[in-house]
């Protein structure tokens, strides 16, 4: 056998791929809620899981050659720099929201004053 895949890693890989058909299938549905930057993050992510479900000592591999140590850290790591990446953005989407809710208020406002 070419691999020899534990219990978890064939469960975690048939979620990954799960969620990734989900978030391509949305997208090309072309779904409001699935966005190329949300179809970027799923097909990263989830990728990434699967690979590493599947493959598990290239978290080594990438550990080492970027010199964070030797074992899962790596891949803890890089996901704290993706969640962190992620947070930005939804911070960036709410304050353009935000914006954009007091130039209608306003606008809203004005118009009331004026038909007064």
């Amino acid at each position: 056998m070419l691999f020899e895949l534990s219990i978890y890693q064939i469960v975690l890989g048939i979620v990954a791929l799960f969620f990734l058909s989900d978030g391509i299938t949305k997208f090309i549905k072309r779904e409001k809620s699935q966005t190329l930057f949300k179809l970027a993050a799923t097909i990263i992510i989830w990728g990434g899981i699967f690979i590493f479900s599947l493959l598990p000592q290239l978290t080594h591999t990438i550990s080492k050659g970027l010199g964070l140590g030797e074992n899962l850290n790596t891949l803890i790591f890089i996901g704290f720099m993706m969640i962190f990446i992620i947070l930005f953005k939804i911070i960036n989407i709410i304050e353009r929201i935000e914006r954009n809710i007091s130039e209608i208020v306003r606008k809203e406002a004005l118009s009331k004053l004026k038909d007064k």
